[in-house]
């Protein structure tokens, strides 16, 4: 019988969800390949249907349609052909980019394209589009493609390399489900032995006390142990690595790493050379398998080098972003193991995986940012740059970080100002505070006559809340109330203080900064058209759009839902602006399409908090309808509407 492979399952269940006549171009469009090629699955899928229940009557014009014959027959066979999923053919463009790594990467011989082509069920012509990407992936890990007429083509370099491009991309990997879990489900186009059995033998070390692993550090460790074990079987063997091994071998991971290979040796009765043992022990090293109960305090656990460049990293986000961090233990201690292990990484060129990366970037864009400047300290200091996925690590411990401050800084200070003396204006404190205790705090009483703007600023005033009428012209609001403090005072001081209405963003949606249904092809089009106004504007120096092109290239800002919010790597404008561009047509950037495009500059030496900025951003980014409303709207007049109404 014909092999059933993914595509004709696709197929199948598109016929099984409709119940309905499907034409060649509907199925083209939802599998994404060409009409020629659907009608060739159609072929082989009535091949395999006649022989269980069912055919596909092809329609003349209209299209084809399934027709049930033996309709218990088929019942079985859709039951077992649904439950075992038996041949996996890669059919996003993604899938057929591993599938065609792993395939040239498991061999030293030539692979022909054509032989490619016939095995994911594409043509050639496909095959040869997809080999560019091949070719930048294998360029970014130093191999590179050689390629013999009559022969096909082989990738060459070092075993470390090759290895590190398997972990990428040797298999499916999912945001919120356990590797092992994926793996038992999931035919994958690398087939890795033993995964059970070298997962077991680590949890045993961790049960035990010996080692600490995350959820996602345990899955990166099984899977670079199941690459070792497989190319070790294929005698493909690391190498070169005696220049490190001095410094290995004192290190207590390097027990770990032989313990653990120990183990493996004698259920498998397979022997690894040292070399494998040094290579797992830079892995270890690469995670955090120490834990904080075990120190005092955290420069004791990352030793006074790593504790004071962190420091380092710390005085230069404050001064940076105006980000105050030096006393949050909890970060100290996160982001210090972080730290600690990202070194190592950088170190011995190991890479990492992030599943959280996407939804980082697009639910956290001003952690993301502080995580994109600490990245380049860290780089700077290295020598090298640090991949994206690091980055969203970084944002997860300074997102966390940044949310701890907020509560502690979202307390609003209130000074109560009340003419009928000390007893009714302690009833009416206590009022206001068993409305809004979690958000004010009364941090004094006074009379009108006893009040000086600058005890205001000398203990940080946010609000006066009064009892008689003060003449305007203080430089924090004033809420006037009723001694006798109803259900209409608690709604005026709820609406003047706690509404989020974007009153404080307001001066940023200027008109000269807006421009609409703007024609550009590429994404450095509209950044550079963007630069340039803001230069015209005389917002930014010379050096602005590198500065720009400098961050995108760190990270590309499209966040999802059309949007992309371009800004500059360093602070260097005169002022913070943002400013508005919609496009006729959608531009790619990265691997995203955009049609609204914010620049955003912070202003150098800024010391304002700009998070109610970030979150007005972050609610156009993540709004569809508004996102719809922006792109079809043609009167600049109309735009500004539209971003201060929601």
């Amino acid at each position: 019988m014909t092999k059933v492979h993914q595509r004709l399952i696709s197929i199948l269940e598109e016929f099984l969800e409709e119940k309905s006549m499907l034409n060649r171009a509907f199925l083209a469009g939802r599998l994404h390949v060409s009409t020629k090629t659907i009608q060739k699955d159609i072929k082989l899928l009535n091949d395999i249907l006649e022989e269980n229940g069912a055919k596909i009557e092809s329609q003349r014009g209209n299209g084809y349609e399934l027709e049930i014959i033996q309709k218990k027959k088929f019942e079985d066979f859709c039951v077992s052909l649904f439950q075992k999923q038996t041949e996996k053919i890669p059919t996003s463009y993604e899938e057929r980019i591993a599938y065609i790594l792993q395939r040239v990467l498991m061999t030293e011989e030539y692979v022909k394209l054509s032989e490619l082509a016939e095995e994911m069920y594409v043509s050639k012509s496909t095959v040869n589009l997809i080999m560019k990407d091949v070719t930048d992936i294998c360029g970014r890990y130093k191999l590179q493609i050689e390629k013999r007429p009559y022969y096909g083509i082989r990738i060459v370099g070092e075993e470390f390399n090759i290895r590190s491009c398997l972990s990428q991309y040797g298999f499916p990997r999912y945001d919120h489900t356990p590797f092992h879990e994926q793996f038992e489900q999931t035919e994958t186009y690398l087939s890795l032995p033993h995964i059970s059995l070298i997962r077991s033998i680590i949890l045993k070390y961790i049960e035990g006390g010996t080692i600490y692993l995350s959820d996602i550090e345990i899955d990166n460790l099984v899977i670079h142990i199941a690459i070792a074990l497989k190319r070790c079987q294929s005698q493909h063997y690391m190498k070169g690595l005696h220049a490190e091994q001095s410094e290995l071998i004192i290190k207590k991971e390097y027990t770990i790493a032989k313990q653990i290979l120990g183990d493996l040796e004698k259920e498998l009765k397979f022997s690894f050379p040292e070399e494998e043992v040094l290579y797992v022990t830079m892995h270890l090293l690469s995670t955090a398998v120490t834990t904080r109960g075990r120190y005092e305090n955290v420069e004791e656990l990352l030793g006074k080098d790593i504790y004071a460049f962190m420091q380092h990293i710390l005085f230069k986000v404050a001064e940076e972003r105006n980000l105050i961090f030096y006393y949050d233990e909890e970060l100290l201690f996160g982001f210090g193991i972080h730290l600690k292990t990202l070194l190592n990484r950088l170190k011995y060129k190991l890479n990492t995986r992030n599943p959280l990366l996407a939804e980082v970037k697009k639910n956290y864009p001003y952690a993301f940012e502080v995580a994109v400047l600490v990245g380049d300290i860290i780089g700077e200091y290295m020598g090298e740059s640090i991949p994206e996925s690091e980055i969203g690590y970084i944002a997860i411990h300074f997102g966390g970080a940044m949310s701890r401050l907020q509560e502690q800084n979202q307390k609003k200070r209130c000074l109560l100002v009340c003419a009928t003396g000390q007893g009714s204006a302690q009833l009416l404190k206590y009022k206001i505070l068993s409305q809004f205790r979690d958000k004010l705090e009364i941090v004094g009483i006074t009379g009108y006559y006893q009040l000086k703007v600058e005890d205001l600023y000398k203990e940080k005033i946010d609000c006066i809340i009064s009892t008689i009428h003060i003449p305007s012209g203080l430089p924090v609001p004033v809420i006037k109330v009723n001694s006798i403090f109803d259900d209409k005072e608690i709604k005026s001081i709820g609406q003047r203080l706690f509404t989020h209405v974007n009153t404080s963003v307001q001066p940023y949606i200027k008109e000269d900064l807006i421009f609409l249904n703007h024609s550009a092809s590429t994404k450095e089009d509209v950044i550079q058209f963007l630069c340039e106004k803001a230069a015209e504007k005389r917002y930014v120096p010379k050096n602005f759009y590198a500065s720009v092109m400098e961050r995108e290239n760190t990270s590309p800002t499209a966040v999802g839902n059309s949007v992309a919010i371009p800004h500059p790597m360093q602070l260097l404008s005169e002022e913070t602006f943002l400013m508005f561009c919609t496009l006729e047509k959608a531009v790619d950037w990265g691997d995203k399409k955009v049609q609204v495009i914010i620049l955003f500059s912070v202003k150098r030496n800024n010391n304002e908090d700009l998070q109610r900025l970030y979150d007005f951003l972050y609610d156009i980014m993540s709004s569809q309808t508004t996102i719809e409303k922006l792109t079809q709207t043609e009167l600049i007049e109309d735009f500004q509407e539209i971003l201060l109404s929601f």
